[in-house]
Formats: C-alpha cells, structure tokens, sequence
C-alpha cells in the first residue's frame, strides 16, 4: 500500500468531503486528511467506512488550523501526488465568505507551486459558480422565460461557462449570496492561474456538482442530518421555508433550481478526475447535474417515495409536511458522463430514494 499514490484531501470531516476521502481510499489510494481541528480527526475516525484503512495507515491526518496563513499546505502536500480541495467556506459561516474561499484555494496553489510532486488538483466548486445570485430568484428574466415556456430562449449553462468576478457585497446582503460570489471567484482564480502557467508541473479539475444528495455516513441522528443540500428534501418532514437564505421576506417564493446529483456520482467524478491519461488537459471543468437539460422534478419525490418506501410511508414516518417551489434549470452536463464518469448519471429516484431511506432510519437525536 506504501506504493500507492498518495493524496492529499481538505474539508474530509463534511458531507462531501468524507465521502471523498472514502472513494479515493476504496479506489487504491492512500489518503493525509486536512483538517482544522482534533474533534475532526474524531468525527472521521467515527465512520465505518474507513475503519479497515486506519489499520492500514493508509489514512493519515495532518492539523492546519489556519489555512489562509503563508505556507498553510506545504507540510501537508509533501510526498503528495495529488490533491483533492473540498473545503470551503459554507454560506452558514460569518465573516467574509470569498476572502476566505480565495484564500483557501490560494494556499493550495501556493504549496502545488513548491511541491515538484504535485501532478493535479481536483478543486470541488459549485453551480453557484456558473451564474450569478439574481439568476436563481424567481424574478430573473430568464427564470420567467422558461417558466412561460421560452425556455429556447435562455442560455445553456455548461462546466465552461463563466461569470465575473462579482463586486463586494454590503453587510446586509444574504448569505447564499456571498456564498454564491466566493464559488465565482475562486473558479475565476482556478481559471485565471491555469492561464497564466500553462507549463505548470500540474493540472486543475474544477468538478461543479448541482445540490449533492445521498446518504451522510457521519451523521448518525436525523438532528445532525439535512445540514446541507439534502436539507432541499426536508420538506418531506417539515415545513420548509428558504426564502431568509435568500435575503427574502418569509411572505415571498424562492424557488429552487432542479440542479441534482447523487453523492456517489460527486465522489466518482472527484475520484476519476485524478486519472491525468483518461482526464487530459491542464485545465478541465466538469459540470456534476442529472437529467439534462432540465433537471428532475422535484415534487416528483412524493410518488417516489410512495412507491419505493411504502413501509415507511405507512407508518408515519414520512409526514409530506411541505412542499418546495422548483423552477426547471437549463444545463448541459451530458460532456461529463461521456468524458468523466463514462455512464449517465445516477436518476433522481435513487438520488431520493437513497436519502430518503437514510434519513427516516436514523435515531432522532
């Protein structure tokens, strides 16, 4: 195992990131997980998934509890083929969400500049990063567009589309709008660096997943659960208003965009994406989406899971306490199942059905 690539992995204690981490150790890769404190070393050391590999010490840690200092990543890249950065600032967090997020990517270029083993670097970004924040509000000119049926009419996005670096934001302003503009800016850097180093020792991936849904093996209560972009399926169990997310009155819509994909197909891309001979280029960008152009349907979720959870459903355990307001996207994501996962993605029923099961089987605290 000794032999095996070793891979560097930020942000291994999340949703995302975890699941990460697993699939590159379950594809022969040994793993040194960054993160910022002792209680997430902890919290990965909880999971079943990775019990075997800690035996093995394939899977080592490394603390860094400031990433945005000079030099944050460089111990923790040596002997390191590759890295995979998950990390990053969530909309829930305070202060200055693409600061931070710049910073962040920053330190991983400033070490892969260092580090002559570097070969890639699997950036996890976003749909946030593809259009701006007025372009998910139900007021949007090309949301009203395909909502009255010209949806010939609105622009395709794709893993190449790109947005201007957005300007700051006041203090007023809403959290997932700072969250979309730090996804902005740090793929515009990604962007901006590959550009200007063409003859790097190493290679970007940008792998741009829509919300990520699938079964969270580090939450082992449904309290702890749907913290992320599962919550977009917490109105099976409750009623669910995102509008304060938006900066909008609690009286006014804010529907989502059917932009989803299963966890597992997030992982296998992040995975895939390290493999420099099928994924070739010094800058690739891959869009992470199921059921283009549009995306699934949303509420289709109801029949889903009365027809997949009957059990369930029956007992009580799955209440249909809400509803969710969805305006279908327009995306093109089918280069990614052809050039990076090599099959189509996994359909919203399982993506569902999946998370769905997950949740309702977890104790409630």
């Amino acid at each position: 195992m000794s032999s095996s690539p070793l891979v560097m992995i930020t942000g291994g204690n999340g949703f995302v990131g975890y699941a990460v981490l697993v699939g590159a150790l379950k594809a022969g890769y040994r793993v040194r997980a960054s993160v910022r404190r002792q209680d997430a070393v902890d919290k990965i050391c909880t999971g079943q998934s990775v019990q075997d590999y800690l035996s093995e010490e394939s899977l080592t840690f490394i603390i860094i509890p400031d990433n945005s200092k000079p030099g944050a990543y460089f111990e923790a890249v040596k002997e390191c083929s590759y890295i995979i950065h998950v990390a990053s600032p969530l909309a829930s967090k305070p202060g200055d969400l693409v600061s931070q997020a710049v910073a962040g990517h920053e330190a991983i270029l400033e070490a892969a500049e260092a580090t002559p083993s570097i070969k890639r670097i699997v950036f996890t970004s976003s749909t946030c990063s593809i259009r701006p924040f007025e372009r998910v509000l139900l007021s949007h000119p090309a949301n009203q567009a395909i909502l009255a049926g010209e949806g010939d009419k609105v622009p395709v996005l794709t893993a190449e589309t790109i947005v201007p670096t957005q300007p700051p934001l006041p203090d007023s302003a809403s959290r997932v709008h700072c969250y979309t503009n730090s996804k902005i800016a740090t793929a515009n850097l990604t962007r901006e660096y590959s550009s200007a180093h063409p003859s790097s020792h190493f290679s970007i991936v940008n792998i741009i997943p829509g919300l990520i849904l699938g079964p969270e093996e580090l939450s082992h209560s449904k309290a702890e659960a749907f913290k992320g972009s599962n919550m977009i399926l917490g109105w099976l169990f409750a009623e669910l208003n995102i509008s304060p997310l938006f900066g909008l009155p609690l009286s006014d819509e804010a529907p989502v965009l059917s932009e989803t994909v299963h966890l597992d197909d997030v992982v296998e891309g992040h995975v895939k994406a390290l493999d420099e001979e099928k994924i070739q280029g010094q800058m690739r960008s891959f869009l992470l989406c199921s059921h283009s152009p549009t995306g699934p349907v949303l509420m289709d979720a109801v029949e889903i899971v009365k027809r997949e959870l009957p059990k369930e459903v029956e007992e009580g355990k799955i209440p249909f306490a809400g509803k969710l307001d969805v305006i279908p996207s327009k995306f093109d994501a089918t280069p990614s199942e052809r050039d990076l996962l090599g099959h189509p993605f996994i359909p919203f029923e399982k993506q569902v059905t999946d998370t769905v099961s997950w949740f309702v089987h977890l104790k409630d605290t």
